[in-house]
């Protein structure tokens, strides 16, 4: 009886998995058909079909002229075309023999994280394939997945090829002769034109006026007391230090005034009419006060062994257990205390990339986790000299104020920042790098 039971529980919980996922297959095609422009159809394939098939990372690769580009990355906002990851990927299609087939393809890379890709192709009603989801996973896709990621691809051609009234071969390509006439008259035409000089910088969310704490003395810290990201209020306990040296030291000092006070009462008794006695009762009564002093200090510094915050707000760290037995030196930063709806961006503007800023332009805020939402922001403080930053990179640092009505910009969140300059004729914009490239490699 009990081995039956069991057998219709898991056909149960089989039938309610199964049904699961129909009804976020159903979700899914419901949200593709409600896609009204291309970019936003690109969006969903290449970001929404994670839960329902389970990867890792996907890339959304489309047909240009004989080759397959990478148009798309799960979780990225912008596409490097120089990026390690996406040469290999486009260099793996390239090799394999079946676009039009839904396929495993190998990458030869030892590197790459996942090494199960599955192809899943986007093919027109001609049989030809022009575009496609290939996803990565670090476990062998299995059959039923490989069903779901069929019937997906041919739901995501569909909807691209509704979009895009069945246009999706790209048009002839003009002659090198003839692009490059229109080309140079365009440039021609356009150059007196103003546009204002954009630069594109990495950005992170960070918390303004920050209340940062730092050790008070030289020691080890026993742990941190509260989660990162958990509210403080004002007397909140934060962090506490191994107190074992510094509450021996203070009871050492304490005995050393029960034993200077004594002095001084055994002395005192016996100082009147002896001139020595007295002068030994001022030494007594010094040595008192040096022993006083040192029980205060030692107190002091016991004192101090608890850090507790003096503001409201946000606790902003990384991790407690790896503070837990770690010596630290006196002012080395522990954590943040932050005011979650008080932030700023702090902009890392590559050298190369400088340009004579014009803080009356909004800066435009890309947010990796929110990629087709633009912020905009007021520059307000701009460093005068590089530094070098976390990652090797030799950068200024901006920072602007969050001007977009709405939900206030998580405290960690990155993306990427467009800063403006100010304007200048378009043929300066278009040939400044050349030109720099030319002045910093011939001198001219």
């Amino acid at each position: 009886m009990d081995g039956s039971e069991r057998i219709k529980r898991v056909a149960k919980q089989q039938t309610a998995n199964t049904d699961d996922q129909a009804l976020r297959l159903l979700q899914l095609e419901a949200d593709v058909r409600r896609c009204d422009n291309l970019r936003v159809l690109i969006h969903q394939c290449a970001n929404e079909t994670r839960g329902l098939l389970g990867f890792r990372q996907a890339f959304l690769l489309r047909r240009r002229g004989g080759t397959f580009r990478v148009e798309a990355v799960s979780s990225v906002s912008v596409v490097d075309r120089n990026a390690p990851m996406i040469r290999q990927v486009e260099a793996s299609l390239r090799n394999h023999g079946q676009p039009n087939d839904m396929s495993d393809i190998s990458v030869s890379d030892a590197d790459f994280a996942f090494h199960h890709l599955l192809w899943i192709p986007f093919v027109s009603k001609k049989g030809t394939c022009f575009a496609g989801l290939l996803i990565a996973s670090e476990r062998p896709f299995s059959e039923k997945r490989r069903a779901l990621a069929k019937r997906l691809g041919a739901t995501y051609a569909h909807a691209w090829l509704a979009l895009t009234k069945g246009a999706v071969t790209t048009r002839r390509p003009v002659t090198g002769r003839v692009a490059a006439i229109l080309v140079l008259t365009a440039v021609a035409a356009l150059t007196f034109v103003q546009v204002p000089i954009t630069a594109i910088a990495p950005v992170e969310v960070v918390a303004r006026e920050a209340r940062v704490v730092t050790a008070p003395l030289e020691g080890v810290v026993k742990e941190v007391v509260v989660r990162p990201n958990a509210p403080v209020a004002v007397g909140d306990l934060l962090v506490r230090f191994d107190d074992t040296e510094l509450r021996n030291a203070s009871d050492i000092a304490r005995q050393n005034v029960v034993v200077a006070q004594s002095r001084v009462d055994a002395l005192s008794t016996g100082a009147f009419g002896d001139q020595n006695a007295r002068r030994d009762v001022a030494i007594a009564r010094a040595e008192l006060a040096l022993a006083q002093a040192e029980e205060a200090l030692a107190a002091e510094r016991l004192s101090r062994t608890e850090i507790r915050s003096d503001v409201a707000g946000l606790a902003v760290f990384n991790d407690a257990s790896s503070w837990r037995g770690r010596p630290v030196g006196v002012g080395e930063k522990i954590l943040e205390v932050a005011d979650p709806s008080r932030v700023e961006y702090a902009i890392a503007l590559p050298v190369d990339d400088l340009i004579a800023l014009d803080d009356s332009r909004p800066v435009r805020v890309f947010l990796d986790n929110a990629p087709l939402e633009v912020r905009e922001a007021n520059l307000i403080r701009a460093a005068y000299h590089a530094e070098m930053q976390g990652d090797g990179l030799l950068a200024f640092d901006l920072r602007a104020r969050d001007q977009t009505e709405g939900q206030t910009p998580r405290i960690g969140a990155r993306g990427t920042a467009q800063v403006m300059g100010r304007d200048a004729r378009l043929g300066f914009v278009l040939f400044r790098r050349p030109i720099a490239w030319m002045r910093q490699t011939f001198g001219i």
